[in-house]
């Protein structure tokens, strides 16, 4: 028998196991098996059947929305199933609290890691493939993974702002530069500012623990404001 905490995880994925043996598995993390040793399984077997079916599925889902050509199919897949997403959707179903992680990777924050979160998130649906079949898994995505594919058919799921405003830019033919114009705090706990120039001008600024942090934030601010700007 599963607890209740993971009988609420069966409702966010509106999905309930028949061998409820199969979504304890996805929750285990290697660490936790290789410190209890009656624990025979953990999640990576699952893991990369689920990124398979996922990639299918997905790619399914593409293919039943929209009349997109092969190369926009494989983009949208590429930025749907990768770690990001999959880490963003396992929180949001609370997946963190289920996590089965060893002692040392539990106090170094596995639980709020996004490739333990990503793992396991596609080891759950490589679990619900085993335990309902594909049309079980597929439902599950298309759930779960509605407000992204929309977000990526309109080209606004962007997890490095700093890249994309940089191909924009030589696509559509203007100058993007980025300088860091204040840093300050002590060395362990620095604060940075970055501006983004847009043909010479300044677009936007942004702070950060980190230059790359701070960059990106810029690019953000910038991509944001000239698409509210395009809305008006």
């Amino acid at each position: 028998m599963l607890d209740m905490d993971r009988i609420e995880l069966q409702k966010n994925l509106n999905y309930y196991f028949e061998n409820e043996g199969l979504l304890l598995e996805a929750l285990t993390h290697s660490s936790y098996a290789y410190e209890h040793s009656k624990v025979k399984a953990h999640n990576e077997r699952l893991e990369s059947l689920g990124d398979a079916v996922l990639q299918l599925a997905i790619s399914t889902i593409l293919f039943g929305r929209e009349i997109l050509s092969e190369g926009s199919m494989t983009k949208l897949r590429a930025r749907l199933v990768c770690e990001p997403t999959l880490a963003r959707i396992a929180r949001q179903i609370d997946l963190q609290s289920q996590l089965l992680l060893g002692h040392g990777e539990a106090l170094s924050g596995g639980a709020d890691n996004d490739s333990n979160l990503a793992n396991a998130m596609e080891a759950v649906l490589g679990a619900i493939y085993v335990d309902g079949g594909y049309d079980a898994c597929l439902a599950v995505a298309e759930v779960l993974f509605a407000t992204y594919i929309d977000l990526a058919i309109d080209g606004k799921l962007i997890y490095d702002h700093k890249s994309y405003l940089l191909e924009t830019a030589h696509k559509k033919e203007f100058t993007v530069d980025f300088k860091i114009i204040d840093q300050r705090g002590p060395d362990h706990n620095r604060c940075f500012t970055a501006a983004v120039y847009v043909d010479g001008e300044l677009a936007a600024t942004a702070e950060g623990r980190t230059k790359k942090e701070a960059e990106q934030g810029a690019a953000a601010a910038y991509i944001e404001q000239y698409r509210n700007e395009e809305m008006k």
